[in-house]
């Protein structure tokens, strides 16, 4: 079905008309003014006629694309190119709206740009998507504006294209240069010295002054004839992986993203950076069930499998199952690994029922909990209180904040490595905390 290309009028020929409409009504004091009447109205219809046939002439030689990334970066800015050309011999007065897609909830949205005659005009605008998955943008919208301005023609061109809105891979990318940059140490990421050295033996090679003593090798020095040591080197290729609990206590909001965002953005992040440090790295997912499992490797394009795995993750309704947790990476990881475990405690007992099996999965893997901490709970708790009620929600609030803290001590009492964050540090206490681990040569 051929979609007919409507003809808008303009708000200054509804003025014109009412200009006509005073005429008449004086016509009814001044008969000759009924004249002068017919005459304007006669010409505001032959000025919309002369507009209509200009802008069917020059909206053919309008032409428009609209130029979108592969990919959109979650909770950033990303910048749709339009490339609007005017092939015609006239200035135009071109109003542009986008179809958007519907999460963003645009319902007005339109863009107004002046277009000299034979040439292109360039121009982008923002958009920040704030969920993950598939957005489509659909048809571009052209309203040329008439010469005499009384008439919008509008041109529908279909440009209809799906983007995929990944996990923040330009956070990914910030943090990448802050840690592997020399000298560059910000926002809470540094490089933690390694103390002593590591385990991996690498070679033999004879002492110099200044060698650890430790390190000899009484056995091939004995065959050199010279003093020989050990040469060890930090190791590498350990498996890092990122585990995402995908619950309905993942769903509580903050600054527009939920837990799990968050959650999905820092994994992407330090396991690109444990993929640059030669580990392998891996992905787990669950809530009720094991839903998503990325075996760890150190493959070029294992950071893209992450993101194609990652970019259209929900959470669920239901409660996590760690014990089906600890059940599948018993069955599926055979060598002792880091687990970045990403959840969310609200209060003690809910850590009390799951605790049996964190302390499991962390005798057979190195555990570490992250959980967050309330940030509007916090700000609640310094609030002036008035009345006998906030008092009361005051005393709530503290005990729930205390809580937390005492999370924190449980799982460090039965040796689980923990951190508590604010959403906002989630990434930077992460990856600091892997380059801790690191360091002390616990992995």
């Amino acid at each position: 079905m051929k979609i007919l290309r409507p003809i808008f009028l303009k708000d200054r020929v509804f003025y014109l008309l009412g200009a006509c409409v005073l005429i008449f009504m004086f016509g009814f004091s001044w008969a000759w003014l009924v004249i002068f009447g017919f005459i304007a109205l006669a010409g505001v219809f032959a000025a919309i006629g002369y507009d209509l046939a200009y802008c069917r002439k020059q909206i053919k030689t309008v032409y428009i694309d609209r130029k979108l990334p592969k990919h959109f970066s979650m909770g950033d800015e990303n910048n749709v190119v339009f490339h609007l050309t005017n092939a015609g011999s006239s200035d135009l007065d071109i109003r542009i709206i986008d179809e958007l897609p519907s999460q963003f909830q645009e319902r007005d949205f339109d863009i107004t740009r002046k277009v000299p005659a034979g040439e292109t005009d360039k121009f982008k605008y923002p958009l920040v998507p704030k969920t993950r998955g598939e957005y489509v943008f659909r048809q571009i919208n052209l309203f040329i504006t008439g010469g005499l301005g009384l008439v919008e023609y509008r041109k529908i061109v279909d440009a209809e294209h799906m983007v995929k809105v990944y996990p923040s891979f330009v956070q990914m990318r910030k943090f990448e240069l802050m840690l592997f940059n020399t000298g560059h140490n910000q926002d809470g990421l540094r490089k933690t010295p390694r103390t002593g050295h590591g385990y991996e033996f690498s070679d033999i090679r004879q002492y110099v002054n200044g060698d650890d003593p430790r390190a000899i090798n009484w056995k091939a020095s004995s065959r050199s004839r010279h003093m020989m040591v050990n040469n060890f080197q930090e190791e590498k290729s350990q498996k890092v992986y990122a585990v995402i609990d995908k619950s309905r206590v993942m769903r509580m909001p903050f600054n527009g993203l939920s837990l799990m965002d968050y959650a999905i953005n820092t994994s992407l992040s330090v396991l690109n950076i444990a993929l640059r440090n030669d580990d392998n790295i891996g992905l787990v997912s669950f809530s009720k069930d094991v839903e998503t499992f990325v075996p760890a490797q150190k493959r070029n394009y294992q950071i893209q499998t992450i993101l194609d795995k990652l970019y259209n993750q929900k959470e669920r309704e239901y409660e996590s199952n760690f014990g089906g947790l600890y059940k599948s990476l018993k069955l599926k990881l055979k060598g002792r690994s880091l687990l970045l475990l990403f959840t969310n405690f609200l209060s003690l007992n809910s850590l009390y029922r799951v605790l049996p099996e964190l302390r499991r999965i962390n005798r057979d893997h190195l555990l570490v909990v992250i959980f967050f901490e309330n940030t509007e709970l916090e700000e609640f708790r310094r609030e002036s209180v008035n009345t006998l009620f906030d008092i009361a929600s005051q005393t709530m609030a503290q005990r729930l904040s205390e809580e937390l803290d005492q999370v924190m001590f449980e799982l460090k009492k039965v040796g689980i490595q923990t951190i508590k964050t604010k959403p906002e540090d989630l990434t930077a206490n992460t990856i600091n905390k892997y380059l801790e681990l690191k360091s002390r040569g616990l992995i």
